[in-house]
Formats: structure tokens, sequence, C-alpha cells
């Protein structure tokens, strides 16, 4: 846990700021890309496990495929502002294409992207 006047510059003084800021970006950015590829994985299991547990589909909906996949960390400043440096304050994790994706995978269509 970071205390109260952490300078994280410190850490690194062989570091130049853009090189350690970038770096960060990079970092979050790869991170970002494992969530999406996490999610979409969960989003498959649940599916698979949905087919076999209710094969005509009569209880298991796209929405409880869906639900409770939420990212707790839109919120976070840093967060908001990777968003807006690397995407134009765009989030991708919710992008059309990422979004449609993940709801297309709920339906049990696939198309490999993530």
């Amino acid at each position: 846990m970071l205390y109260d006047g952490y300078n994280a510059w410190d850490e690194c003084p062989e570091a130049d700021d853009c090189e350690l800021i970038r770096s960060f970006l990079e970092l979050v950015d790869a991170m970002v890309r494992d969530i999406q590829h996490l999610k979409a994985e969960a989003i498959r299991a649940r599916y698979r496990f949905a087919m076999e547990t209710d094969p005509e589909r009569k209880q298991i909906t796209t929405v409880d495929i869906l639900s409770d996949l939420d990212m707790p960390h839109y919120d976070s400043l840093a967060y908001q502002e990777f968003s807006r440096i690397c995407y134009d304050g765009g989030d991708p994790m919710a992008f059309k294409e990422f979004t449609d994706s993940m709801v297309q995978l709920a339906k049990g269509i696939d198309d490999g992207r993530y």
C-alpha cells in the first residue's frame, strides 16, 4: 500500500520521467488486453456451462452470462488518465468492438478476437 507523500520518481532516479511514464502506460495497456482476454474466457466458460446445464436455454440468458464482469477500475484517476493519453479519452473496455464481441460470445458466437 502506498503511503501519503509517496514519490514514485524516487524509486527510479536513473529513469527519465517520460520514459518511466511511457513504461507504466505500456504496462497498463498490456494489462487491459489481458483483462479483455480473461473476460472473454470467462464468458466462453459460462456459455459452455450454460449449454451443459440448460441445453434449451430456457433459464440462462445472455445477461446472466455477462453479469458481474464489469471492472471496478473505471473510477480510478490513473485509469482515466491512461484512457485519455492512450485512447483519446475512450475506455478500451467499453469500445463498441469489444462489447459487441462479448455479447456475441455470450450467444455462443466466437470470432476469436479476444
